[in-house]
């Protein structure tokens, strides 16, 4: 089963912090693909995405980014071989590291079930 989050940010509330619903993981997911947009498209530089769950970023190494002057990317998770696990029962929360200019920002984060796979065995 896949289970998409969404934040939607007409304001921002400073760098770093949560902002937007603090989601709950009911079950264990694979984050699949996280998707950015921006109505305005940043400026200065990339705006830099962290996407948590309890705390701990699910990105690898960098953040989640859209490029200086876009207002969309489709592929913004910079995930390695081996793909985050969201624990059932983990609080997923988002975080704007840098905008960068860019506002009005959605962000979409698509996941797989890993119970899924379990129940389709038995």
């Amino acid at each position: 089963m896949k289970r998409i989050l969404v934040w939607s940010l007409y304001q921002l509330h400073g760098d770093s912090q949560a902002q937007g619903p603090a989601y709950y993981a009911e079950r264990d997911y694979e984050p699949d693909a996280c998707r950015l947009y921006a109505r305005v498209a940043p400026s200065g530089g990339d705006l830099k995405i962290d996407i948590r769950a309890d705390g701990t970023s699910i990105f690898t190494s960098n953040y989640a980014a859209l490029n200086k002057g876009g207002n969309l990317e489709e592929h913004a998770e910079d995930y390695q071989t081996t793909e985050p696990v969201i624990a059932a029962g983990s609080i997923v929360t988002f975080h704007v590291i840098e905008t960068n200019g860019a506002s009005e920002i959605t962000c979409q984060l698509e996941m797989d079930s890993l119970d899924d796979e379990e129940s389709e065995s038995e």
